[in-house]
C-alpha cells in the first residue's frame, strides 16, 4: 500500500480509492504479443536501442531513461 502524506487534507480523497493494473484486455494482448514473438513473426529486439550487462549497469539504464535522449526507442539490461 502506498501512504501519501495529508492526502486527506481538504477531502480531495475521501472516499476514494487508487488502483493499478494493467489496462483493459492487457492480458489477452499480452498473451498475442508474446505469441507472436514465440512463433517469429516478430522480432522484439529491433526495437532495442540500448543494451547494457548486468546488474551494475541498472542504474545507468535508469539515467538513460529519465534523460531521455532523442535516439532512445528502448534499453535493455541483460543478465548474465
Amino acid at each position: 500500500m502506498l501512504h501519501i502524506p495529508n492526502a486527506y487534507t481538504g477531502g480531495f480523497l475521501a472516499h476514494k480509492t487508487i488502483e493499478g493494473g494493467l489496462c483493459p484486455g492487457g492480458r489477452k494482448r499480452i498473451e498475442r504479443l508474446l505469441s507472436l514473438i514465440a512463433t517469429g513473426r516478430v522480432d522484439p529486439s529491433k526495437m532495442v536501442s540500448h543494451r547494457f550487462k548486468g546488474l551494475e549497469s541498472v542504474e545507468e539504464a535508469f539515467v538513460l531513461m529519465a534523460n531521455k535522449p532523442r535516439d532512445l526507442i528502448k534499453p535493455i539490461v541483460i543478465m548474465e
